[in-house]
């Protein structure tokens, strides 16, 4: 390749997996992406379909197209679906299906790619399915490996387990996952006496330890949740990148992505350690709202274009590579699927995207900081459950407008190919804590006990919504925030960010608790929603209904908590048992240095006596909002979950009053007027994003003064005395230099 690849930023598109168009339409295909502008192909393989025979690789097909994209210059970004595994080996190893907690093993030994890339696959703990899976890596980097312009392995496309049908508390329970997970629980706790004390259980040997197999609500779940999540599947990853690293002569960079980012969730940021980098899918036409987002329609109904056009903004794109931006750390990661046509399952075609639909996903996930991108895909799909649907072109023909535009915005970002695959987002100074052992409460949580439990109707909604709604209002207002993950933040770490946000914090540990109250007592803010600790992580009551912690830290004591009703029609308010039971609508009302200000109660109303706080926020004679200083810092206690009043209702004065608690502790934000601004740095160059999220045309004056160079993005002209004008719901990017 004449390209130095650290120099590009790569910017393709998807053009094969079998089922597969032509090899010869493919090969003309590439000609013409690289006319448009492409400069990278994806190339998703089969094991099923690539080792018919045991030890028989036969990898002709892609190698053909690998070679034609060397021939064009075109990188290549090269993926394996090891779960969409041959029929050979479910034959040989019957028991390395995966297992359900009523013992049933998921047997679908089909050979198709949808509807889950042949998810959820083998066993990865069966030794020999393992085995086979080394095996088949090692002899594809063989006779691959060769080819220079393939820039990178993807090891999981999306990663996860599911569909799952039969069971209800996930996999695995087959005899190896469960004899890993002994182990592992021997490592944690030391001692089965240990585990016993923790679980409250009884268990007299290490063999008897099990999982939880009919209740998710048991003590056991929570280590059970952790272990498959974020040990079974982060380990599937690692020995898959071991295979590519120990027998990749070019030790080329390997990743993997997720479909989406579980919001609330840890087991992102120990996918991300395994790989070199890591990524997300986006198609933002598909998933604009959440089911509880104001705008979101009843069954048959109709979404406003506003109201989804800026869904697609705050919630598709920046929400999601934001999250992976935090999952990532340091390293790089991409919009390793990217929307290219219109979203479609079986007889449900989405709306088809616009040049300008392509050009806002594409520069608002610039603005995130994304490092490579790739579109789903070159042509619509030709398969059932999705035909017609997604690509930037269609069956027949040739370029469509939305195609020219991606070509476009590639030849467009490559003039700084360098700066945007190395540039880095400013820095933010507020962050919203994540943490594991509460999302797998929140999941092993129904709603209320009248409801039959699933893996849907349960409090991760909950937690992942105000998680939402708390972004959304912080993104609306220009203030940047990271995601921080318990498990993974260094000690020292937290001190970066003066401001950090506690949402539904429900499940807490002690220690978990000591290391916010450290973050405090050296200088930061800490802002958390209702009940903090009032179980401990597995789910154990405690006396006072508050951690011991968290009741010293923030001065108050718990003096009751009762659910209340929403305000307009009911999106998740339980049917009460007997009378009295849930508060009607309920608003708090500001006082001291707070009056004037108003918070919309969701769910709980937590109310609290004071020890050494003062009071910010009344529910009539209640105190439902505390503020205390401790050590160098300050915290805010707020007897209601904010994020809920601001995705579901948009309620602005509990928006304002989010942003005065933020902007006190001196977080500033990030806007140019009525346009918000993100800004991506290396070295003495800038990338200024703005955004304009409303329905209107914005032109602001901005100082541009201390640059001598100003260049738009994509506007051969720029004249740096004029006012900038952005167009509804658009993005325009500045180039800027200090020489």
């Amino acid at each position: 390749m004449k390209e130095n690849r650290e120099k590009v930023f790569p910017y393709g598109t998807h053009i094969y997996r079998v089922p597969n168009l032509p090899i010869p339409e493919l090969k003309k295909d590439m000609v013409l992406l690289k006319r448009l502008g492409f400069n990278m192909v994806k190339i998703q393989e089969s094991w099923s379909h690539d080792e018919v025979k045991e030890g028989e690789v036969n990898l002709s097909d892609v190698e053909e197209l690998v070679k034609e994209a060397e021939k064009l210059s075109l990188f290549v970004c090269l993926g394996i679906t090891m779960e969409q595994a041959p029929a050979w080996l479910w034959r040989k190893y019957p028991d390395c299906r995966l297992v359900y907690n009523t013992g049933e093993p998921h047997n679908d030994p089909t050979q198709y790619l949808l509807p889950a890339d042949g998810k959820p696959g083998p066993c990865w703990d069966h030794p020999e399915a393992r085995n086979a899976g080394e095996k088949f890596i090692k002899e594809l980097v063989k006779k691959l490996g060769k080819y220079k312009n393939i820039i990178t392995w993807n090891v999981w496309q999306e990663v996860e387990f599911r569909p799952m049908y039969l069971g209800k508390l996930g996999f695995c329970y087959c005899p190896h996952t469960l004899a890993k997970f002994r182990k592992w629980l021997r490592k944690k706790y030391g001692s089965l006496e240990k585990l016993n004390d923790t679980w409250k259980t009884s268990y007299g040997e290490w063999e008897e330890v099990e999982p939880p197999r009919f209740h998710p609500y048991v003590h056991s779940w929570i280590d059970w949740r952790y272990f498959m999540d974020d040990v079974y599947l982060a380990t599937a990853i690692k020995w898959k990148v071991s295979a590519f690293k120990d027998n990749d002569p070019l030790k080329r960079p390997v990743f993997c992505h997720v479909g989406s980012p579980t919001t609330g969730s840890g087991k992102d940021w120990r996918y991300a350690k395994e790989v070199d980098f890591f990524g997300s899918s986006c198609y933002p036409a598909w998933d604009s709202l959440g089911k509880w987002d104001a705008g979101f329609p009843s069954t048959g109904g109709t979404i406003s274009k506003e109201k989804a056009l800026k869904a697609e903004m705050w919630n598709s794109i920046s929400l999601r590579f934001d999250y992976i931006r935090g999952v990532s750390k340091e390293k790089e990661f991409w919009a390793a699927e990217f929307q290219g046509g219109p979203a479609v399952g079986f007889l449900h075609k989405g709306r088809t995207p616009t040049k300008e639909d392509i050009r806002r996903w594409v520069l608002t996930a610039l603005s995130t900081g994304i490092s490579g991108l790739s579109f789903w895909n070159h042509r619509v799909e030709i398969s059932w459950q999705e035909a017609y649907g997604f690509g930037l072109l269609p069956l027949e023909g040739n370029i469509t407008d939305r195609a020219k535009e991606a070509g476009d915005l590639s030849k467009a970002i490559n003039k700084y190919g360098e700066f945007f695959k190395k540039s880095n987002v400013a820095e933010s100074q507020a962050a919203i804590f994540i943490n594991e052992d509460l999302y797998h409460f929140c999941e092993g949580t129904p709603i209320t006990s009248w409801d039959t439990y699933s893996l849907t109707n349960n409090l991760s909604s909950h937690l992942t919504h105000t998680i939402r709604g708390i972004y959304k209002m912080l993104w609306e207002e220009g203030i940047l925030v990271d995601f921080v993950e318990e498990k993974e933040i260094k000690t020292g770490e937290m001190e970066k960010y003066k401001v950090i946000i506690l949402p539904f914090p429900l499940a807490i540990s002690d220690e978990l608790m000591e290391r916010l109250r450290d973050y405090v007592n050296s200088g930061g803010v800490l802002i958390s929603e209702a009940c903090p600790g009032r179980y401990d992580k597995h789910g154990f009551a405690r006396p006072g209904e508050i951690n011991s912690v968290a009741e010293q830290l923030f001065g108050v004591q718990h003096k009751d908590v009762i659910l209340c009703q929403e305000p307009e029609e009911n999106h998740w308010t339980p049917t009460e048992w007997s009378y009295g039971e849930i508060l009607l609508p309920t608003r708090f009302t500001g006082t001291g240095v707070f009056n004037g200000h108003s918070v919309l109660a969701n769910l709980y109303v937590e109310s609290f006596s004071l020890k050494e706080a003062i009071p910010i926020l009344l529910n009539g004679e209640d105190i439902t909002g505390v503020v205390n200083r401790y050590g160098k810092g300050k915290v805010y206690l707020i007897g209601t979950f904010l994020g809920h009043a601001g995705a579901t209702y948009e309620d602005k004065p509990t928006q304002n009053f989010i942003v005065k608690l933020i902007t006190d502790a001196g977080v500033k934000q990030e806007k140019c007027g009525k346009l918000l601004r993100r800004k991506r740095i290396l070295n003495d160059k800038e990338a200024w994003f703005l955004i304009n999220p409303t329905a209107d045309t914005i032109s602001e004056a901005i100082d541009f003064r201390d640059f001598a160079k100003v260049e738009d993005l994509l506007e051969s002209s720029f004249n740096k005395n004029k006012s900038v004008e952005v167009q509804p719901f658009s993005v325009r990017v500045i180039i800027l230099g200090k020489e």
